[in-house]
């Protein structure tokens, strides 16, 4: 148990520092707070963390040893903590758990898992290019029904025929066009049919689920005349739109499955 394992490592430390031992025997210092103080402390500082263990409180103290220990990356850890929960673990630099706390404050929130619940779910919907697609969709609709309503007669259908039109870049010869960012209409196009997710399929005829670090491709690549087109436009990971672009001129055109 923890009680145990304080001691094991105190009596591997005493070795080297005796005044551990000393400390404990005098009663003034509880195991577990000497514990704390076994990665730092030296035959140089020992009566220093001895004080710090003495006069500290534990909270203090661990936060103490934290400011002169050399830092150890640690991977994020995401556990299952029982009844569909998860535990995630990870590390913090002191400017982002002030600014959490402060977010606290703001928020009036009564913890921290309220903070980081709120801040992503607003976060989300802001950044999120599907819902971004969802909400330009509602607006060109909304847009259209006004314009119908006052007697432009201008249909759905005019709307969607003018958008797929090409632009006029689209009809010079490809070498004269210069790579422009992709119109957010066709963006919006792409994350509402694509949900945002990986498009390619393997060799089992299943879906890469990744929808981290997505990309727009051109099916048809643009120096062979490919289009600016919802047809010719498909979201896929980093990783598979480099797989793609490396293999693309040794085995001919690309072919992936939407």
């Amino acid at each position: 148990d923890a009680e145990a394992y304080n001691f094991l490592a105190l009596y591997k430390k005493s070795k080297e520092i005796p005044a551990l031992t000393e400390a404990i025997q005098s009663g003034e210092v509880s195991v577990s707070k000497l514990r704390h103080v076994c990665p730092v402390i030296n035959l140089e500082n020992q009566k220093l963390w001895i004080e710090k263990a003495k006069s500290e409180t534990n909270k203090k103290l661990i936060d103490e040893v934290a400011k002169v220990s050399p830092y150890t990356k640690k991977r994020e850890v995401v556990k299952s903590a029982g009844e569909g929960m998860k535990r995630l673990s990870l590390d913090v630099s002191p400017e982002l758990m002030e600014t959490l706390l402060r977010l606290q404050e703001v928020l009036k929130l009564d913890n921290l898992i309220q903070v980081i619940e709120v801040a992503a779910k607003e976060t989300l919907e802001r950044k999120d290019p599907v819902k971004k697609a969802e909400r330009a969709e509602a607006r060109a609709k909304k847009k259209e029904a006004e314009k119908l309503d006052k007697g432009t007669g201008e249909s759905g259908s005019d709307l969607i025929s003018s958008v797929q039109e090409p632009r006029d870049s689209e009809t010079k010869p490809v070498l004269e066009q210069a790579r422009k960012p992709l119109p957010m209409h066709l963006v919006h196009a792409i994350n509402r049919r694509d949900r945002g997710q990986c498009c390619y399929f393997g060799m089992g005829q299943s879906r890469c689920e990744s929808k981290y670090r997505v990309q727009i491709h051109h099916i048809e690549p643009v120096s062979r005349g490919g289009k600016d087109t919802v047809n010719n436009l498909v979201t896929l990971c980093h990783e598979h739109h480099k797989q793609i672009h490396e293999t693309f001129f040794s085995q001919g055109r690309n072919r992936i499955q939407i």
